[in-house]
């Protein structure tokens, strides 16, 4: 693990997953259909939160929502 709190990402996605009314698997399949990834950099899963929030604020979908949390996670490890 890195100094970016990577230990709390698999949760936190799976609770974010959950506050919108998925599952883990059924929000990591939508991030297939992504064609605007939101980024959302590659810091602790607190900053994500804020980062995501702010994402749905300004209207982006579900699945470039998760397609964005994969890629950060990966960013993360």
């Amino acid at each position: 693990l890195n100094e970016a709190c990577s230990s709390g990402c698999g949760s936190f996605i799976e609770t974010f997953a959950k506050s919108m009314g998925y599952t883990a698997e059924e929000f990591a399949r939508l991030g297939l259909f992504s064609r605007y990834p939101v980024d959302l950099g590659s810091r602790c899963t607190v900053f994500m939160n804020s980062s995501v929030k702010q994402a749905q604020k300004d209207g982006a979908g579900v699945e470039d929502i998760s397609a964005g949390l994969s890629m950060s996670v990966v960013k993360n490890v």
